[in-house]
């Protein structure tokens, strides 16, 4: 169930991100440059047929000042009057003073408006009045009727988006049927301003005087006939176009697609789960192995103290000495290769560290050299150990093996991606490798890449047992010291790999009604002291004075590569615009 709960946050969460475009549908940054054209005329005829489709001819005088290349017209696709259709244009065609002129057409903001860039980025229009033709079409833009009237046409004549101010306008349209009523409005939002002439006739004018920029001029028709069939319609509104994309089939597509993804996912993380074992009570630690070996096989995980309970545990067996100075720890080799004998491969690797009967190994915090010898010596310790697991049969790669969590992260990486730039105006494609992330997301864990073999399971079993009993209360686990009290100091190295060095002082104090004695091989460095527990205390002075000491030396490295230099650096539709360039 807690799964389940989990991968279900984990879509939701990714859905929301997905939805970001529909969130900045509306939004953008205003342009408050002053605009250094006018429009001294602007003639439109537009003509409508039973069908419902458009055809438009606007006849624009501009007047240039030197330093212009022309102008450029963008048509909104969104209508607040009808908010599932999709005003697509098509079929548009540009004159410039009777003859030819370049234009580049352009898309923004994810498809919702289309741009005419009209003119040449290489010359300058003369200045003075000059003539545009514009001609463009639309399809299915005759609404059902809500004053009353069987259908409408509702339409901007003027688009609000025009940043030039207008000196004078004049504009006629042709419908298929008598229009009755008919509104006229000048100004978003506006319900009067301009009169329209025809009312009860099909051929409808408006003319009106100076339009400040950015002033829609918007009609309003009844046409007594039955509604045509609308153009590009979806089942959702245009702010949702940037997430859902062009139609309802490829929509569906999409979230079939991401559902699979998600399927795919979680059956390839299901692969890499493994059930535990039985964990029966073990009162040793099983032969062969070392407390690192046990930490691997218990939790896939090989952390610091692995490292730090491997040398307690080859000081336990005498092979080196720890001594504690203040901040300063010393590791000296005891034995040479005798004392490393008894060891097992992996621990007795640590040797690595010392050079040979009597070397001495010091480190302290600020010890940068020593930070960088302990850094290389715990990377191929850990790599040691992991090693060992695989080549012995008790580790395999599973999944996706060591590439699953890299794998999960550049999924959801490419979701947000995808959410943030939308390359391909449908933002839920980022649910194809987001739910697969999501569905994979357990491959993130640590030991998600690797599964114990049956002989690692065995082990497994057995060595969860035996960290049972170092870590269970008494009252539930009771560990017998009578006779044995050398069995605690001798299993103090794999409660710290195991992560239980409190638990097992505590069991020891339950069952014997005294303190926990302190291993030999401190060389009395807590002997005696205030410290409640002394293990425990050690464990984190030693750890304190590695990290410290790594963390010296990599400042060093931090610091050596952070030179250089250089520099940074209304209502209805028709909805659009214009302005010059």
């Amino acid at each position: 169930m807690k799964r389940v709960v989990g991968y279900a946050v984990g879509l939701a969460v990714l859905v929301a991100v997905l939805f970001i475009p529909a969130a900045l549908f509306n939004y953008g940054s205003a342009d408050d440059s002053p605009e250094s054209t006018t429009i001294t005329s602007y003639v439109a005829d537009f003509t409508l047929d039973e069908s419902g489709d458009l055809a438009v001819v606007e006849q624009l005088t501009v007047d240039f000042p030197y330093g212009r290349h022309g102008i450029f017209r963008f048509f909104d696709r969104a209508d607040p009057s009808a908010p599932h259709a999709r005003r697509v244009v098509h079929d548009i065609s540009v004159s410039f003073d009777d003859g030819a002129v370049p234009v580049e057409y352009l898309s923004e903001d994810h498809g919702r408006f289309k741009v005419a860039k009209i003119g040449s980025p290489t010359q300058y229009v003369t200045p003075g009045q000059h003539v545009y033709v514009i001609r463009y079409s639309l399809d299915g833009v005759i609404e059902p009727g809500s004053d009353g009237s069987r259908s409408q046409f509702y339409w901007n004549l003027v688009p609000g988006g025009w940043k030039q101010e207008i000196d004078a306008t004049n504009l006629t349209v042709h419908l298929p049927v008598a229009a009755e009523p008919v509104q006229c409005a000048t100004g978003a939002g506006a319900t009067s301003g301009c009169t329209a002439k025809g009312e009860g006739s099909t051929t409808l004018h408006v003319r009106t005087g100076h339009l400040p920029a950015n002033t829609p001029v918007t009609i309003k028709a009844g046409l007594d006939m039955a509604t045509p069939p609308a153009g590009d319609t979806r089942p959702w509104a245009p702010a949702l176009d940037p997430v859902l994309g062009p139609n309802a089939i490829l929509l569906g597509l999409v979230v079939l697609i991401g559902l699979a993804g998600f399927g795919l996912g979680a059956r390839i993380a299901a692969r890499a789960r493994e059930t535990n074992p039985q964990f029966p009570l073990m009162y040793a630690p099983p032969e062969g192995i070392g407390p690192a070996q046990a930490q691997y096989l218990l939790t896939e995980d090989v952390d610091r103290s692995a490292y730090v309970g491997t040398l307690m545990y080859a000081a336990e067996k005498g092979a080196v000495s720890l001594d504690r100075d203040g901040d300063t720890w010393s590791i000296t080799d005891q034995k040479g290769a005798e004392g490393w004998a008894g060891l097992d491969p992996v621990s007795s690797g640590v040797a690595h560290l010392l050079g040979g009967p009597g070397t001495t190994f010091v480190a302290s915090k600020k010890d940068v050299e020593a930070g960088k010898r302990l850094k290389t010596e715990i990377g191929t310790f850990d790599d040691s150990v992991k090693g060992w697991a695989k080549s012995s049969g008790h580790m395999v790669a599973s999944g996706l093996g060591s590439a699953g969590s890299l794998v999960v992260i550049a999924g959801l990486l490419a979701a947000l991606a995808i959410a943030i730039f939308n390359p391909l105006s449908m933002s839920m494609v980022g649910l194809v490798p987001g739910a697969f992330a999501i569905g994979a997301f357990p491959l993130v864990r640590t030991g998600s890449g690797t599964r114990r073999t049956a002989s690692g399971r065995d082990l497994w079993s057995r060595i969860g047992g035996f960290h049972r009993v170092l870590s269970t209360p008494s009252s539930k686990d009771r560990f017998d010291f009578a006779g044995r009290q050398e069995l605690y100091t001798a299993y103090i190295p794999w409660a710290v790999a195991l992560g239980c060095t409190k638990e097992w002082a505590d069991k020891y104090r339950t069952e014997t009604g005294s303190e926990p004695p302190v291993p030999s091989y401190l060389a009395g460095a807590y002997v005696g002291s205030h410290y409640n527990d002394p293990v425990s205390s050690m464990v984190d002075d030693f750890s304190s004075t590695v990290d410290s000491a790594i963390s010296s030396y990599q400042a060093t490295q931090s610091s050596s590569s952070s030179g250089g230099g250089g520099f940074s650096g209304g209502g209805g539709g028709g909805g659009g615009g214009g302005g010059s360039w």
